[in-house]
């Protein structure tokens, strides 16, 4: 490439913004951020949710898209807090529970009386029991007029709280009691009553539509069957092709090893950035929620800016790739970024981590600090926990990072997750949002899966292989990265993650109940003082799918970084529209000289190979 001073006055046929250090610079700041945060487990709104005239039981499928697609790109960290555990564990958890009433019947008899003094209450109508405010499973008002539906639902409501109260008080250990109540959680919102035939809802439709909308519930069943799937469809897919026109970027494939393909895309300005962009996606999913659509593309709109784009694309496990562990997705990451430097003739490159394949790409950098090499030039972390400490305190799930049920999995082989088990996961993390609500919707009102390229996204699915399940597993449980010196790369300690020698650039999602922004700021108070954090104001997938021009969309900024995460927040200034604008602006002052747009992808060593997407994302396991 033929290098040009780095000025904006460069001739050029296509002119990418070039904003440096005055665009960061926001022309009229809103002030300081005074927001009520939302706790963990709140769902988020969906970016585009399609309008139902069947009533809020109707329309929550289509209402929960997002939720179910932050759970997935979410989940590695999810994995990681729960030390190996897959949802058969359940069954162990369910003989311990038995086992236990067998023992000391006293706690089954206690929550007994408790469930039967409750119904006596109920019958005399002197119950205080009421669904939330918020329940949308019974907003028809059938649920509340009606003595029998009144009646039913309270019924239910007693019984999760007996079950509840029998978790607590069986005698059972901390962590285990936990276990128990995520147990109890999963019979309760199965046996609830919005979740058969006879609910309003769908009685009143099947009625209306002679039956039809039964028959049509019946065959959708079928359908799920016949594809041996253990979830309701979420999502139809039949409008929605990679390839086609999801993850349409113009690119290249190349180079493409046993683990990954590597894409570059085409420039879409005359002139590029000399350094480009290498992104590393996370290791469980597949890498296109940041080429989701025209329009609604991460990548192409940093490419429109001027920016060089390459990403991994990781190969979709098999059984017999069960020894990819931690240290060969670091060797490709490397590999990766190696490779992209040459292509573009510069030394060092700007690198992406996203979610849970951000600790390996710091923990790489640390290696290159260590060892006095300087292959990244800057750093960009998705929604990235790195100090792992406070993840089990995420309700619902902190329960299965017991050491004693870690080590009870350590002592068996490691254990590979398929895509299949990663969606009942997930499933059972939110329940009523990503298992009940399908199952009313598809097979009860007889409608289709919503059609939205989110949900396709999720659906699409990878698995983990075993080694990597056991190390990151383990790097959760360890923590490694907060205390310098005790994370090795290739044998050896990387350096202090302060001390890096570069600028990072980190990004948390307020509403994400996973991947909390709490634990994303504590990244980058380690990255150090070179370090800055940005705030998105949605959730997980919101927070990446937010092209410009939503007039919701906002993100919050503060150059200090105080101990408290909640202080940051409070000193913090809101900006109206995309980070995407923002990380354009930093990027560039990181992304060196202005030069001529290459006439072709790749160079002699690593020519094309084909086009992007490229053959591993389409590969099914």
């Amino acid at each position: 490439m033929a290098t040009s001073p780095d000025t904006a006055t460069a001739p050029r046929a296509r002119t990418p913004r070039e904003p440096g250090r005055a665009a960061m610079r926001m022309a009229s700041p809103q002030g300081k951020a005074r927001v009520k945060t939302r706790s963990p487990a709140s769902a988020s709104a969906p970016i585009a949710p399609p309008d139902s005239d069947e009533g809020p039981q109707a329309a929550a499928a289509a209402q929960t898209p997002l939720n179910s697609a932050a759970e997935k790109l979410s989940g590695q960290f999810a994995l990681g807090r729960q030390g190996d555990f897959l949802p058969g564990d359940l069954i162990d958890t369910a003989k311990k529970v038995a086992g236990q009433a067998r023992r000391k019947p006293t706690a089954v008899l206690r929550a007994g009386a408790g469930f039967a003094g409750e119904l006596l209450r109920i019958a005399g109508g002197e119950s205080t029991l009421a669904i939330d405010a918020g329940d949308k499973r019974f907003a028809d008002p059938a649920w509340q007029q009606s003595w029998f539906y009144r009646g039913w639902v309270k019924g239910w409501l007693a019984l999760g709280q007996s079950l509840q109260q029998y978790a607590r008080q069986s005698g059972l250990s901390a962590k285990e009691s936990e276990r128990a109540a995520f147990l109890m959680t999963q019979v309760t919102e199965a046996l609830a009553p919005s979740n058969n035939l006879l609910n309003p809802v769908a009685l009143r439709k099947a009625i209306d539509t002679g039956g039809s909308s039964l028959r049509r519930g019946l065959a959708n069943l079928l359908g799920d069957l016949a594809a041996g799937r253990s979830l309701p469809s979420q999502s139809n897919d039949s409008a929605f092709k990679v390839g086609g026109n999801l993850a349409v970027t113009p690119g290249a494939v190349v180079l493409r090893t046993e683990m990954f393909e590597l894409l570059q895309y085409a420039p879409q300005t005359a002139q590029v950035r000399a350094k480009p962009i290498v992104v590393v996606p996370s290791i469980v999913n597949k890498y296109y929620a940041f080429d989701l659509a025209p329009g609604r593309s991460v990548f192409e709109h940093f490419i429109q800016q001027g920016l060089t784009l390459f990403t991994i694309v990781w190969r979709n496990p098999r059984p017999e790739h069960d020894h990819w562990g931690l240290a060969e997705y670091q060797e490709a990451i490397d590999q990766a970024i190696t490779v992209a430097g040459e292509i573009c003739g510069v030394d060092d490159v700007n690198v992406w981590g996203v979610c849970g394949a951000g600790p390996l790409v710091t923990s790489l950098i640390g290696h290159h600090a260590a060892t006095r090499q300087r292959k990244v030039s800057s750093l960009m972390l998705f929604v990235s926990p790195h100090d792992m400490s406070h993840l089990g305190d995420v309700p619902g799930i902190g329960a299965f990072t017991d050491p004693a049920f870690s080590d009870k999995h350590k002592a068996r082989s490691a254990r590979r997750m398929s895509a299949e088990a990663f969606s009942l996961l997930f499933g059972l993390l939110r329940p009523n949002d990503l298992i009940w609500n399908y199952w009313v919707n598809n097979y009860l009102l007889g409608n289709d899966p919503p059609t939205f390229d989110i949900l396709t996204w999720n659906n699409d699915g990878t698995g983990m292989t075993a080694a990597f399940n056991r190390d990151f597993a383990e790097l959760a449980q360890n923590n490694p990265l907060v205390t310098p010196g005790a994370m090795k790369v290739r044998g050896k300690p990387i350096a202090d993650l302060a001390k890096l020698g570069i600028d990072s650039y980190v990004l948390g999602a307020m509403t994400d109940h996973l991947c909390l922004w709490q634990d994303v700021y504590r990244t980058a108070r380690l990255l150090g003082a070179r370090s800055q954090f940005v705030l998105g104001s949605s959730g997980h997938i919101q927070t990446i799918v937010n092209p410009p021009g939503n007039p919701k969309a906002a993100y919050f900024t503060n150059p200090a970084k105080p101990v408290a995460a909640e202080d940051w927040l409070a000193g913090a200034t809101r900006h109206p529209g995309s980070w995407w604008e923002h990380c354009v602006a930093w990027t560039h002052e990181h992304a060196g000289p202005w030069v001529d747009a290459p006439a072709k992808p790749g160079h002699r060593k690593y020519p094309s190979i084909g086009k992007a997407p490229g053959k591993y994302v389409l590969e099914k396991v």
